[in-house]
C-alpha cells in the first residue's frame, strides 16, 4: 500500500505499547533491546524530484541486472485494488495474498486468496504457454477477529512450514502503527485454511514511521519469523528481526543489520539457511531515501539504476540457529525495464532452480514476473 504524505522522523522510548484487544493474547516478550518511537520532528517535504548521484564511485563495480519477464494473469487478483502482500508456496501451488481477502469471498462466502499451480507457471516460463493464467480461491475461515483490531489495515505476509501458516496484519490505530501475527492450519486438498482467532498476538513494533510494520514472514520449525519494514540507519535505531514460539507465546529478538530502503518480503528458508528478500525504494515514499546506502557503496548499481532513483533488487541473507545475517552475496538488482516508473514489488517466492517469482502491489499495477537466478558472476567489471 502506497500513501504520501508528510510523517515524523521518531525518537525512542521504554515501552512497547500493547493495544488490549479483546481475546487477543499479550506475548511474553523477551526483548530486551526493542524500543518504541515518538514522533519530534518532521522529515521536510521533498521538491518533486530527489536528486542524487547514483553513479557507482571508480572502485565500484557495474553490476549485471536481472530481466524481468511478465507473465500474464487474469481474474480479479490481476486488478491494481487486489493490493498483493505476499506469496509462499504449498507443495505445488503457489499462495497469493491480497491485503484485504474479505474483498474476494469464496463460493461459500468466506474471505480467500488466490492460488495458481506451478506447473502453470513454468510452462509460461519455458513459451509453451501463452494464455493469461487462471487462478483458484481457497477460502480463509474465522477471520472474523479483524473486526476487533482498531484501525485494521488488511494482511501484509504469509509464511508456511508444513501444513502450518502464519499470517501477519497491520494496523493504524488513530495513527500509531501496529503489527499482529496469527496462524492457523491448511486443510486437506487445499479446501481451506483455518485460522485459530486464539493464537491473534501484537507485533512488538520497534518504531513509528508511517505505513511501516512487519511485511515479511519466514516460518521454520513451527516458529515463525518477522522482519519489519523499515530499518534503515536514519528510521530504526536498533533493527531486530523476531522469533516467535507459539508453543510458549514469547517473542525473542536478535540484532539485524540496518538494510536501507524497504523489505518487503523474502522467500522460504532453504535447506542450507539462505533465503533472499525484496529491498526497494520508492521516490513517492521519500521517508525512506538516504544518501547513504552501504550496499551500494560497498558493491555498485546495476546498469538500470545508475540514472534513476528508485530502487528494486533484491539481497540474500543466512539463517543460522535464530539469527539472519548477509550471506555476502552482491545484491541482485532488476532490470528497470520501464526506468520511469517505479515498481512497489511485494511479494516473492523462490521457483525452484530457475530463478524467482515476484509480485507488484497497485502502483503500477498487479505484475507476476520471472526473474532468473544470476549467472556465475554479477559484476560487469
Amino acid at each position: 500500500m502506497i500513501s504520501c504524505i508528510t510523517i515524523s522522523a521518531c525518537a525512542a522510548a521504554e515501552n512497547v505499547p500493547v493495544t488490549v484487544i479483546p481475546g487477543v493474547s499479550s506475548p511474553t516478550t523477551t526483548i530486551a533491546a526493542l524500543e518504541t518511537a515518538h514522533p519530534t520532528k518532521s522529515i521536510p517535504t521533498p521538491t518533486n524530484s530527489i536528486t542524487a548521484d547514483t553513479t557507482p564511485t571508480p572502485t565500484q563495480s557495474v553490476l549485471q541486472e536481472a530481466p524481468v519477464q511478465l507473465i500474464p494473469i487474469q481474474g480479479e487478483i490481476s486488478l491494481p485494488d487486489a493490493e498483493v502482500s505476499g506469496m509462499t508456496w504449498y507443495g505445488d501451488l503457489l499462495l497469493i495474498l491480497p491485503q484485504y481477502p474479505e474483498n474476494y469471498p469464496s463460493a461459500g462466502g468466506s474471505p480467500s486468496l488466490f492460488a495458481v499451480a506451478k506447473a502453470d507457471i513454468l510452462d509460461h516460463i519455458d513459451g509453451s504457454a501463452t494464455a493469461p493464467l487462471e487462478t483458484i480461491r481457497i477460502p480463509i475461515n474465522n477471520t472474523q477477529f479483524t473486526g476487533q483490531i482498531p484501525g485494521y489495515e488488511g494482511f501484509e505476509a504469509i509464511a508456511v512450514d508444513g501444513d502450518q501458516v502464519f499470517l501477519s496484519i497491520e494496523a493504524n490505530d488513530l495513527g500509531t502503527m501496529r503489527g499482529y501475527l496469527i496462524q492457523g492450519s491448511i486443510l486437506e486438498g487445499t479446501s481451506a485454511i483455518d485460522l485459530n482467532h486464539e493464537s491473534l498476538v501484537e507485533i512488538p513494533t520497534p518504531v513509528q514511521i508511517f505505513n511501516a510494520a512487519y511485511e515479511t514472514l519466514l516460518a521454520r520449525d513451527g516458529q515463525a519469523l518477522a522482519l519489519y519494514e523499515a530499518n534503515g540507519r536514519n528510521l530504526n535505531p536498533a533493527p531486530q528481526s523476531l522469533k516467535y514460539d507459539p508453543n510458549h507465546g514469547a517473542f525473542t529478538a536478535t540484532d539485524f543489520d540496518h538494510i536501507e530502503y524497504r523489505i518487503t518480503d523474502a522467500t522460504d528458508i532453504d535447506s542450507e539457511g539462505h533465503f533472499w528478500v525484496l529491498n526497494i525504494f520508492l521516490p513517492i515514499e521519500f521517508w525512506f531515501y538516504t544518501r547513504s546506502d552501504p550496499i551500494t557503496e560497498m558493491y555498485g548499481l546495476g546498469d538500470t539504476h545508475q540514472s534513476n532513483n528508485h530502487v528494486e533488487r533484491l539481497l540474500e541473507f543466512k539463517y543460522n540457529d535464530g539469527e539472519i545475517s548477509p550471506s555476502g552475496k552482491p545484491p541482485l538488482y532488476l532490470e528497470l525495464v520501464d526506468d520511469t516508473r517505479s515498481k512497489n514489488w511485494e511479494a516473492i517466492v523462490r521457483l525452484d532452480e530457475h530463478g524467482f517469482l515476484a509480485m507488484t502491489d497497485t502502483y503500477p499495477g498487479t505484475m507476476l514476473a520471472f526473474i532468473p537466478f544470476p549467472g556465475d558472476g554479477q559484476s560487469k567489471e
